[in-house]
């Protein structure tokens, strides 16, 4: 049996990952610092594995993005430049590194985006400085491959939600902080509740679970390719408020929007036909239900 190593094992991902790949070695900032070269080194050496799939990454939403571009950018540049050269020199056979949407072009001319269209434009400001910490990842992944022949890939999915996200409001991302400011106004008797931007922005929405199957589905398969990971529901901001208020009984709040705050990229949906065609049996679970079963979660932990 090969023995795989996953990083960002406490993450929103590595979470539902190890309910379903529960002989793997979890290990998270508290393990090692993957920001530290020798700690990179210590952990190939102590672990010895031979495939790494690679979660760990500093992640938020838009408007922690737009504070921190510094800490956005040199963290992941960091962590996923030393990982990989790790790798490499450590004779690690299988390495599947995740990527995000948003290192897409902001500006394409063709939806949704395919994978060959990564490099026609720079990503959109807001994220700028993480999504090109993650598509400088891509490079190097390939980079590799060429160089050296081996058989690194990635997977680049949509936005993601699940019981192990953050649910703040600043650091965290747009499903779970909408979840959280529900469950938060129901808890206060609000009338309403009040979203960023104006609500017209489209985005994908795939539960954390689901993205955890495809990379189990990739690594047991042995599958090389390199892919967009996604649902094919795509709505706007506003549509997607509304499913989640009738997911959590919450039909009586209105949807208020700060348009004094930023949108974010107002398109991003990735084509999913790679994906489709691997697994053409895989089922994504519906944003409405995921949404219900996040929102339950939070209900029976308070």
């Amino acid at each position: 049996m090969r023995k795989m190593l996953v990083t960002g094992g406490t993450g929103l991902v590595g979470g539902y990952l190890k309910k379903i790949l529960p002989d793997a070695i979890y290990v998270s900032s508290s393990d090692y610092n993957l920001l530290n070269q020798n700690d990179v080194n210590h952990m190939l050496k102590d672990i010895q594995p031979d495939v790494i799939i690679h979660l760990a990454a500093r992640v938020g939403g838009v408007h922690h993005n737009i504070l921190e571009p510094v800490k956005y950018f040199e963290e992941n540049i960091l962590m996923n430049t030393l990982i990989i050269r790790e790798t490499y020199k450590n004779n690690v056979n299988s390495f599947l590194g995740i990527l995000s949407s948003c290192i897409y072009p902001d500006e394409i001319d063709k939806y949704p985006i395919n994978e060959k269209n990564l490099f026609e434009g720079a990503p959109h400001q807001d994220l700028f400085s993480y999504a090109y910490a993650k598509r400088c990842m891509a490079i190097q992944i390939e980079a590799y491959n060429s160089k050296h022949s081996t058989n690194y890939n990635y997977l680049v999915p949509c936005n993601l939600y699940g019981e192990f996200d953050k649910f703040g409001e600043i650091e965290g991302h747009f499903v779970g902080a909408l979840i959280q400011k529900i469950y938060n106004a129901k808890k206060n008797n609000n009338k309403f509740i009040t979203l960023f931007g104006d609500g017209s922005p489209f985005r994908q929405f795939m539960h954390a679970k689901d993205l955890a199957e495809i990379i189990k589905l990739t690594i047991t398969k042995k599958i090389k390719k390199s892919f967009n990971v996604a649902t094919e529901e795509n709505y706007t901001v506003k549509k997607i408020a509304e499913i989640a208020l009738e997911a959590c009984d919450a039909n009586h709040l209105q949807i208020n929007f700060d348009a004094s705050k930023p949108n974010g990229q107002l398109r991003k949906d990735i084509d999913i036909n790679t994906m489709k065609s691997l697994f053409p049996d895989f089922k994504p679970i519906k944003l409405y239900e995921g949404i219900k079963q996040v929102y339950k979660n939070i209900m029976d932990a308070q």
